[in-house]
């Protein structure tokens, strides 16, 4: 962070980490530092946010459990890849059964145009 940037931070933990180190932490660590904590303070997070916030409690798990139990919030579950599947696959049988695709037949010529 360049000298003389306003930095607003919501936690004591990440005002300490960027502006009271005897050394200067990275850019990216402190833009990491800066979202984990704006994730964790809002209560709505769309799915992109999910992943973002999924990626960055991968990343910095300390630093989440830190930030999260400041501004009291209960630490968000990220999503897991089997969890996710499973979701993916409810949902494209639930559509499939609402709206049956023909089955082509291994006699059937294939054609995209067809289909």
């Amino acid at each position: 962070m360049a000298e003389g940037d306003v930095i607003t931070t919501r936690t004591d933990f990440v005002r300490r980490a960027l502006l009271e180190r005897r050394y200067e932490p990275d850019a990216s660590y402190a833009q990491d530092l800066l979202a984990l904590e704006r994730f964790l303070a809002s209560r709505s997070v769309g799915m992109a946010e999910s992943f973002a916030l999924s990626n960055l409690l991968s990343r910095y798990p300390r630093e989440a459990e830190a930030i999260a139990r400041e501004l009291g919030v209960r630490p968000f579950v990220p999503f897991e890849d089997e969890r996710v599947s499973a979701l993916v696959d409810e949902r494209l049988r639930l559509a499939e059964s609402r709206h049956p695709l023909r089955r082509l037949r291994p006699s059937d010529p294939v054609s995209l145009f067809e289909l």
